[in-house]
């Protein structure tokens, strides 16, 4: 199928069922036999290279990139824009993942793609070697990009899934790159060094690139720069370049941007690592516009931004607040803000980690914030089972009182009839797990 008939041809693929779109989409690889760039490049070609029809910027890093990726999409929707942003991974539907003008697809939007780019997808398989098949998540990538065409979009913010360099996203020749954050993650495919992860990730900045960076660490900054430098790029650093002036206790912050100074900030987001992707976030659309924003519309946009699963509260009866943080540096940053946020409450904690997180290290920041852990089983292959996770927390020794239950709908129900008027409820650990619950919620 030529690439032009792929694209314009909207009958190409019969419709078909959200379900069917599951089942297809979760017989997709994870990874594949290997990593790299070339599937995707043949799928995205033939599609007729949608993601050349608009304007890029790229988001990579290890926390905070699906935060920054919706407060750039809601800065340049407040400057006029129609603007397509790609998250991952979904909470509840895939459709989630592809967004416009921060309203996600529907399941009918996503169906359709899926069918049309289904057959696509199936005639470049037969042309790859035996044994090797497109992934998931560059199908996925595909049909956000081919979306965002299809809308109109001006500009795309796009999130990437896995490091950077050889990451679907990096089909895409952004104008503007943005690193969040580089931390110790997927360490077999990324590499054992913080050193190693941040040259991955910082593969995305092309000759005469636009960056603009979250905290790091001095060896990791002075990395970066020099890396900046080889490629002719400009770099602009959170707490260089870019700095925020902020009271932890304040309702509000300020932002001295590349180009202007952004007064009285206030999110709707909680977390006080909110502030820095919003800040990342507006020196971005800076760099991407050329200049100075609009003081209002930028207090307007960051007011406005939602983000689904972090640090969100789903009830007040007692307090309850789904937080998907899945790392050490994730749950430090959790829990700091939980600190600033709840003053001296103590939490009954639902927790489900990935077997390759970390466990223990995330564990040692929450439990002492903890009466009691309900230690549970999301949906995913990867999860430590619940007697798994509640080994490791006991193994920390003395600490809260550890519950089993493999069933986390059942651990929540649990938690809310041990809640006292004092304590806070926190869902923590793996996206999987805010997804499982967040479905039974729907």
């Amino acid at each position: 199928m030529s690439g032009e008939r792929a694209s314009e041809d909207k009958a190409g693929g019969s419709a078909c069922s959200p379900e069917e779109t599951w089942e297809y989409v979760n017989s997709l690889e994870r990874l594949g036999m290997r990593l790299g760039l070339e599937r995707v490049t043949k799928l995205v070609e033939a599609l007729g290279d949608p993601h050349k029809a608009y304007r890029t910027i790229h988001v990579v890093g290890t926390n905070g990139k699906s935060s920054t990726t919706r407060f750039i999409s809601s800065l340049l929707e407040a400057q006029g824009f129609r603007v397509g942003a790609y998250v991952s991974p979904h909470l509840v539907s895939l459709a989630e993942r592809q967004m416009v003008d921060s309203c996600p697809s529907t399941e009918a939007e996503f169906c359709e793609l899926v069918a049309r780019v289904r057959p696509v997808v199936e005639e470049l398989e037969r042309t790859l070697p035996e044994g090797e098949h497109l992934t998931q998540f560059e199908v996925l990538t595909a049909v956000a990009l081919l979306h965002f065409r299809e809308q109109g979009c001006e500009v795309a913010v796009i999130e990437a899934g896995l490091g950077g360099r050889l990451d679907a996203t990096a089909v895409i020749s952004s104008e503007v790159q943005v690193l969040t954050s580089v931390g110790r993650e997927h360490t077999e495919l990324l590499g054992e060094t913080l050193s190693a992860i941040l040259k991955e990730k910082a593969a995305v900045i092309p000759s005469k690139g636009r960056v603009v960076a979250g905290w790091l660490d001095s060896d990791l900054k002075a990395e970066l720069k020099d890396i900046c430098v080889d490629r002719d790029a400009a770099c602009h650093l959170l707490g260089e370049e870019v700095v925020i002036l902020t009271d932890p206790r304040a309702e509000s912050f300020d932002v001295f941007g590349v180009y202007g100074c952004y007064t009285d900030l206030r999110l709707r987001v909680l977390g006080g690592y909110q502030r820095a992707n919003a800040a990342l976030a507006v020196a971005a659309v800076e760099l991407f516009t050329g200049g100075e924003l609009d003081p209002a519309s930028v207090r307007e946009a960051l007011a406005s931004t939602a983000v689904p699963g972090r640090l969100e509260v789903i009830g007040t009866q007692p307090l309850c607040i789904f937080d998907g943080s899945h790392n050490p540096p994730g749950m430090a940053e959790t829990v700091a803000s939980l600190d600033q946020i709840l003053e001296r409450r103590r939490l009954i904690a639902v927790v489900s980690i990935l077997r390759d997180k970390e466990a223990s290290e995330m564990m040692r920041h929450l439990a002492s914030r903890c009466d009691i852990i309900f230690a549970t089983q999301s949906s995913s292959s990867r999860a430590l089972t619940a007697d798994e996770l509640a080994a490791v927390i006991s193994g920390l020794g003395k600490g809260p009182e550890v519950f089993v239950d493999p069933d986390p709908r059942s651990a929540m129900v649990s938690a809310y009839r041990l809640a006292t008027s004092n304590q806070v409820i926190l869902v923590t650990g793996s996206l999987t797990l805010i997804s499982d619950l967040k479905r039974g919620l729907s």
